[in-house]
């Protein structure tokens, strides 16, 4: 077995049945959304780090950052996915914020945060199923990925915005 698939099952074990389910439920395209996408949160576990995505500090606020931490059950790391335009919004389970590109930028390290709903192009993501249990996540308006910046491990690093490249730290279980 792949150390890869290896921590996906770890992440998706440590999470229970619902962590696997993101990858149906985000990868699904915009006119196949079921009833189940709309009642179900679910985890975005780093391939590189496997640590999950999370509002930092459990913020409310508009503009706060989102960067990964050791993957638990607080609300503040489940997401969900709504198929809206070009692809999905993304919404945070305690806030009801939805992940974005900070400022509408089209940089790379451009950081990612959170901000009230209103559907622009730089809260839309579209996902593409990479094997297994793993995705890659694009904003729409800048065409970049969803990252963990530097290749970072650790808790609290940001989540940030690059060009494409496939790495594990673009990748998400």
């Amino acid at each position: 077995m792949s150390v890869r698939l290896s921590i996906a099952k770890s992440v998706r074990r440590a999470l229970g049945a619902a962590g696997g389910a993101l990858l149906i439920s985000m990868a699904l395209p915009t006119a196949s959304a079921t009833a189940a996408d709309l009642n179900e949160w679910y985890w975005l576990a780093n391939w590189n780090s496997a640590k999950c995505l999370e509002v930092g500090g459990w913020s409310t606020a508009n503009g706060a950052g989102v960067n990964q931490w050791a993957c638990h059950d607080g609300n503040n790391q489940k997401w969900k996915g709504i198929p809206y335009g070009q692809g999905r919004l993304i919404y945070n389970a305690h806030s009801g914020k939805c992940l974005e590109v900070k400022g509408w930028s089209t940089a790379n390290g451009a950081q990612i945060g959170q901000w009230d709903c209103h559907g622009g192009a730089n809260q839309q993501w579209k996902s593409e199923v990479l094997g297994e249990g793993v995705l890659l996540l694009t904003n729409v308006h800048s065409g970049k990925c969803l990252e963990i910046g530097g290749w970072r491990t650790d808790n609290g690093a940001p989540a940030t915005q690059w060009d494409c490249h496939r790495g594990d730290n673009q990748v998400w279980a």
